[in-house]
Parts: C-alpha cells; sequence; structure tokens
C-alpha cells in the first residue's frame, strides 16, 4: 500500500488544526504518514477537538485506513500565532525528514502544509520558500512552481523575487525550461498525452508590438524553440484577457502574481501548489499559515485534502 507523507509545516500555523480535520478524508487509499511533533497535536486535542479521539501508529505499522506518525519532539508547548526561531527549525526538519523517506522509496509523494518564511529565516535557513528548499535537497537547478485547481493551472517562470528584478530574470532559455519541465509533467503525471500550453507577456498588451516593451521578444524565442522540440504551445499572449477562457491544460505566467491571483480567484479553497521537476512529488495547500486564526478552531482543510487527492492522483500508476 502506498504512503503519502504529511509534513506538518509550521507549529505556531494551523497545519496541524488542518491534518486533524482532514484525517476522516485522507486514509483508505494511501496510508498517510504525519511528520511533526506530537506536542501539537496533544495540544490540539485538548484545546480544539477534545470530543474527538486520534489513533496513530508508527511507521510501516499501519495498514489501510490507519495513520502512521512520525514525532519528531522539536517542540513541547506550541503558542499559535507567533514567529519563532524554534518553530522555523522544526518546520525545516519535518522537510528534510519527509524528503528521507521519499528518496528511501518509503513514501510516494510529499504533502507539505504551510511554514513560516519568517520563522525560518530567523533559524538561520536562508530559503525563499518550500520550493527552493526542496530543489537545493533534491539537487535540481531546473524546477517549476505550479499552481492549480480543478478548474485551470498556472506556472511560473519566476517565483519568490521582488516585481523590480523579473524582466531581467527572464531569458529565453529559462522559460523554454519552464515550458518543458511543464509538458513533461503533464504528460508523466497527469496522463496528458498531448498537453497545450499557453504564455503570458509579461508587459500590458503583451508589449503592444514593442511600445509597451521588448521582453515579448525573449518570450516569443522560447515559445518558437518549444515548437521546434514538437510542442504543442502558444504566445505570447496579453495576461488580462488570456485567463477568462481556460482552452489549454497549463498556462506560463512570467512572474508570481500575474499567474497566482487568477488560478486563486478561481477556487482559492481548493488550489494546490505543486513543484514540477523534482525526483519526487510534492504538493502542498495553496495558502500561507493563518497566524491569524491559528488555535481558533477556524481553519478550513479543504486545500490540504485536494493537495493529498493531487499527491495521490501524481503517484498512482498511468496507463501509458
Amino acid at each position: 500500500m502506498r504512503r503519502i507523507a504529511i509534513t506538518m509545516g509550521d507549529p505556531a500555523g494551523i497545519g496541524g488544526e488542518l491534518i486533524l480535520k482532514a484525517l476522516p478524508s485522507l486514509a483508505g487509499r494511501t496510508i498517510p504518514v504525519i511528520i511533526g511533533d506530537r506536542a501539537v497535536i496533544d495540544g490540539l486535542q485538548k484545546t480544539l477537538f477534545s470530543d474527538k479521539s486520534f489513533a496513530f501508529r508508527n511507521l510501516r505499522e499501519g495498514r489501510p485506513g490507519d495513520i502512521e506518525l512520525i514525532d519528531l519532539g522539536m517542540v513541547r508547548d506550541p503558542k499559535p500565532g507567533i514567529t519563532d526561531p524554534a518553530y522555523g527549525a522544526a518546520s525545516f526538519h519535518y522537510i528534510v525528514e519527509a524528503l528521507k523517506l521519499a528518496f528511501l522509496g518509503e513514501v510516494s509523494a510529499i504533502v507539505t502544509c504551510p511554514i513560516s518564511k519568517a520563522s525560518i529565516h530567523r533559524a538561520g535557513i536562508n530559503f525563499p520558500g518550500h520550493t527552493e528548499m526542496l530543489a537545493h535537497y533534491s539537487g535540481v537547478n531546473d524546477y517549476v512552481m505550479m499552481m492549480a485547481n480543478r478548474t485551470v493551472r498556472v506556472v511560473l517562470a519566476t517565483i519568490h523575487i521582488p516585481l523590480r528584478e523579473v524582466p531581467a530574470a527572464i531569458s529565453a532559455e529559462k522559460i523554454l525550461r519552464c515550458i518543458s519541465i511543464t509538458y513533461t509533467s503533464l504528460k508523466s503525471y497527469f496522463d496528458i498525452r498531448e498537453p497545450y500550453i499557453k504564455v503570458c507577456g509579461l508587459n500590458p498588451h503583451a508589449g503592444e508590438q514593442g511600445i509597451l516593451g521588448s521582453e515579448e521578444e525573449t518570450i516569443r524565442e522560447a515559445v518558437s524553440a518549444a515548437r521546434l522540440l514538437k510542442m504543442h504551445v502558444d504566445g505570447p499572449f496579453p495576461a488580462d484577457t488570456l485567463f477568462h477562457r481556460v482552452d489549454c491544460d497549463a498556462f506560463v505566467a512570467m512572474y508570481h502574481d500575474q499567474g497566482l491571483i487568477p488560478v486563486k480567484t478561481v477556487d482559492f479553497k481548493r488550489t494546490v501548489n505543486l513543484t514540477l521537476g523534482l525526483p519526487i512529488i510534492r504538493t502542498s495547500p495553496g495558502h500561507g499559515t493563518g497566524f491569524d486564526i491559528a488555535g481558533k478552531g477556524l481553519a478550513d482543510p479543504s486545500g490540504l485534502i485536494e493537495a493529498y487527492r493531487v499527491a495521490e492522483q501524481m503517484s498512482s500508476p498511468k496507463t501509458s
């Protein structure tokens, strides 16, 4: 039976609550392996889930319908909603443990609950986010971030960089790699035989033939190169009119908010973050740590449930 790891995320965030709320929807076709701190679970049991009982087995001891738990014992008395380097270190080690299991073949995929970038940085861990961290420890330089729900998939040519740095960060080679990884991943993970991809321009009106910017020439060069490699791709298109009709398998956006605003607007609760190009499968809810609602019982597990469902889909045997 396949196992899928779920990292708890920041102990001060909503990750633990999401996991406990999602558990009835997760176990069955695969065995969830929760990686985190039992103290977080016990604390939530007392404050938010006193009317429920949760049973966990150790790694490799579970059977269909069971939940396994790996307790790293890094947090003793978690306080919700605060930034703390100890919590950053804990969430980092949850991820490292999940990577070990994935590399050893113990789990088929990793689902990550949200981390606090501030806590991670205060712990001396200098990664902009999950995506870059997972790529680093996987030994991968070419990877892309995809945000997806049941309506639309969007991948990003650039990820967590300031907006002023985006034009200089865009190159034909970079965009071509982004298109190629997306195309290959759609075939291998989603069983789409001939993926169709549309690419955004960077500037208003996709540059208006150079009047509003010239970066579209670089994007057009990448699209032409992808076509020569027999990939079905078109663009660049003006981003403000591209997303109103989903008539392709994925869009390529040039920067973070250009792509994430439309996909999260369509279905925020069930938007999933995927890292493509890794030697492992990784998904995550498309939202953050929820510090403002942590510990209050208000967290919605829909994103985690959807991220787990997508991880199951991506790791299942394909027809081709």
